[in-house]
């Protein structure tokens, strides 16, 4: 178009704007015209063209259109001002009183940017981008539009949503930090629409205008600064008349804390007030505060905020209980959001020190907050103060003794799983399971709770049998005399329940529903199984209800468990099907629920004994001495207790028995001695020379081979031995005669014969 053709519509539609049509679509259609006429004209253009424009800028400038109450026509006429605007710069082509209601109809244009879908989005965008690359705003200061401005905060902080593009949000913070910046002195009314959005429990303002006032304080911390701290130190006070009561200060801080945490350095001692004051709901809050600001991830505690956390972590003494509930609860956030903080150290001693706190929920709470980081994070909680916490296994309190077992269970879960992701050291927590079967001589616990833990909460539920073997031999390596014997009344009373229960259901199958001998063997059968129950007279009710139940699969689940080919998964699934088939309302759920665990093969299986026959076959002559040796003895205790178990190894056994490993060879001894009368058909029936592998050990075995071997010929033989053992007893009398080769056998076949009064001539 040509130049004076441009300058030509210029004043054409300018002198139709002068005298504007009444009808709302004429004007519409004219402003349009005058905005892309406008919007045409490059910056600083040729007097002529200025010329040209003076219609449009008289038009524009006038009180009729500047008034208009229609939306559409103030965005329109705002675009055109806004052209003129940046096509003027940096002089502004209106008088003051002019340039006041300019400025009025431009921000309240910025309130129709709420509605992304609205026709006029696009325009008022632009309006907003115009107003602050050009700086028009600035004009603001001088002209004391001081209303206006905390006006256009608020629309700003009001309108702003995630769903709007980055240019808005853009324009948005550089207005509001220009103005602050150049602004000699922040009134209260601006600050208290600053500070408004600010917090997590505002529900008049948006996420995004929450952001937006922390980028802005951030951006304008040297000029907020003052005004920002003398509110807070009013309202730490108990003054804060000066700005809009409804902020809630404590939230501003957390806020401040995270965009410009220097603003706050000089309020830390009417914070530590707070902390120290006498009013509980006082402490409470600043200890809320506090724990919250010490938690936020990525945000060291600087060295202006030492003392604060100093005195912070000091009320852990507190007087009130609540107090101390609250600063532990926080101490645990603080060290989960950032496990390698310098302050770790100081908080894990300080925590620990309250594992004595008089008050029981306390010392549950640190319990919770100790285990809790060590499974966020081994490495942060040191061994010694696991162990510590472990003493409250022994706590006065039941409730915080049950809590520390349910507690130390799940650690010991979590780090199997670690370690078997080669993460941690694999012996690093192995004396928790120990911890734990120690219990079972403590009567608060009660022995079906232990084994269930021990059966079903250990490990993770993915765990391979490989691995579940693996952390059980290497628990069982630091088991203490104690920690074993404990094992072993689990066993021996799993033991006597399961052949109880197997006697049971065959007085089911065998007499009649109404027999009266069943009835008489079934009460004898149930008085013998409840005694094995912590609450015997509840056991045996639970026995007699469990009696009259007729569904069937519940008896076939019940004899599932109770088979010894049922590996761990299936036997966790069965139990669980069982108690959804009673549901938790049921009489008869919790005691399922302890009968389930005692009588099934969830502590040990076959799988174990396969898999420790594997290892040993796998290790032979090398490998881990002690780790085989702990297999070895694990597989022992299961063969005294669960002989059955071992059926269908006994090839296995015999081939053991022919490696070169005097420990595995001593296992093997050690384990037919107690599995021996159980599995002595398939024996004989496998192998013919097992008998003679047994006497070489006596002969030429350990003292504890020769042992375990003379007690596993009297086991595997029908005549319990005898014969076997008489001719080895001349042997071993010749071989006492020649001096040449005396082994403990001697002594342990002659007590063997002098017990079981066997006399033999020679």
């Amino acid at each position: 178009m040509a130049l004076q053709q441009q300058q030509q519509q210029l004043r054409d539609v300018g002198g139709k704007l002068g005298s504007p049509p009444a009808s709302k679509d004429a004007l519409i259609k004219l402003l349009k015209q005058a905005a892309n006429c406008l919007s045409e004209i490059e910056q600083s253009p040729l007097p002529s063209m200025l010329d040209a424009m003076k219609p449009c800028i008289n038009a524009v400038a006038k009180q009729g259109l500047l008034k208009h109450q229609d939306r559409d026509v103030k965005v329109l006429l705002a675009t055109c001002i806004c052209e003129i605007t940046r096509i003027t710069a940096p002089e502004a082509p209106f008088s003051d009183d002019v340039l006041r209601d300019i400025f009025h109809l431009i921000v309240s244009t910025f309130s129709g940017l709420s509605d992304i879908n609205s026709p006029s989005f696009g325009r008022r965008v632009v309006i907003l981008e115009s107003f602050a690359r050009y700086r028009s705003y600035v004009v603001m200061l001088d002209l004391e539009c001081d209303d206006l401005i905390s006006e256009m905060f608020s629309t700003f902080f009001a309108v702003i949503s995630d769903d709007h593009p980055k240019n808005v949000l853009a324009s948005m913070q550089k207005i509001m930090v220009l103005i602050l910046d150049e602004s000699e002195d922040i009134h209260d009314n601006l600050l208290s629409t600053i500070l408004s959005p600010l917090g997590r429990k505002r529900t008049d303002f948006s996420l995004a205008a929450r952001r937006l006032a922390m980028d802005v304080i951030k951006e304008c911390a040297g000029s907020l600064e003052p005004c920002i701290k003398q509110f807070l130190v009013s309202s730490l006070s108990g003054d804060s008349t000066s700005v809009d009561n409804t902020i809630d200060y404590h939230e501003v801080i957390y806020d401040v804390y995270q965009s410009a945490p220097q603003i706050l350095y000089g309020i830390v001692p009417y914070i530590t007030g707070e902390l120290l004051a006498d009013a509980l709901d006082v402490r409470l809050k600043a200890v809320q505060l506090l724990g919250e600001l010490f938690a936020l991830p990525g945000l060291p505690i600087s060295e202006s905020f030492q003392p604060l956390f100093s005195e912070f972590l000091k009320r852990l003494t507190d007087r009130a209980v609540e107090v101390r509930i609250s600063v532990i609860g926080h101490l645990k956030n603080c060290l989960i959001s950032n496990p390698s903080r310098p302050e770790a150290p100081s908080i894990i001693k300080a925590l620990s020190d309250r594992l004595l706190d008089y008050n029981e929920n306390v010392r549950e709470q640190v319990v919770d907050a100790i285990c809790d980081n060590a499974c966020h994070s081994l490495k942060i909680v040191p061994a010694e103060t696991i162990r510590l916490v472990a003493e409250r296994l022994r706590d006065k309190s039941l409730s915080v003794k049950r809590f520390t077992m349910e507690k130390l269970a799940d650690l010991y879960r979590f780090y199997c799983l670690k370690s078997a992701g080669g993460s941690t050291s694999v012996d690093e927590l192995e004396w928790i399971p120990g911890r734990i079967l120690r219990c079972l001589y403590d009567k608060d616990f009660r022995p079906e709770g232990i084994e269930l833990i021990l059966s079903g909460f250990l490990f993770p539920p993915e765990f391979s049998i490989n691995n579940r073997l693996k952390h059980w031999a290497t628990a069982f390596l630091v088991f203490d005399k104690v920690e074993v014997k404990a094992l072993e009344q689990v066993l021996v009373q799993k033991q006597r329940l399961q052949q109880e229960f197997q006697k049971y259901l065959s007085l089911r199958q065998t007499y009649q529903e109404n027999a009266p001998e069943l009835q008489k063997r079934v009460s004898v059968c149930f008085r013998n199984m409840s005694r094995l129950f912590s609450e015997s007279t509840k056991a045996e009710e639970g026995f007699q209800i469990l009696n009259q139940l007729k569904d069937v699969n519940i008896w076939k689940m019940l004899t599932t468990l109770l088979d010894p080919c049922t590996s761990f998964h299936q036997a966790w699934s069965r139990r669980d099907d069982l108690l959804k088939i009673l549901g938790d309302k049921h009489p008869l759920h919790d005691f399922m629920g302890m009968l389930s665990t005692k009588c099934s093969y969830l502590l040990f299986n076959k799988d174990y004994v396969k898999e420790i026959i594997t290892v040993a076959s796998a290790q032979k002559s090398a490998g881990d001495v002690q780790f085989i040796s702990s297999c070895m003895s694990l597989l022992a205790i299961i063969a005294c207790f669960s002989p059955h178990l071992l059926a269908g190894f006994e090839e296995n056994l015999v081939n053991l028995l022919k490696e070169d490993n005097e420990i595995i060879k001593e296992g093997v001894a050690h384990v037919l001695s107690k599995a021996g009368g159980t599995i002595r058909e398939q024996l004989a029936t496998t192998s013919s020379s097992v008998d003679l592998l047994l006497e070489r050990l006596c002969l030429e075995g350990t003292r504890k081979q020769a042992k375990y071997s003379v007690h596993a010929l009297g086991a595997i033989t029908k005549d319990d031995g005898l014969k076997s053992l008489s001719v080895l007893y001349k042997r071993l009398v010749d071989i006492l005669e020649e001096r040449t080769h005396y082994t403990f056998a001697s002594h342990i076949a002659v007590t063997w014969m002098h017990s079981t009064n066997c006399h033999t001539n020679f």
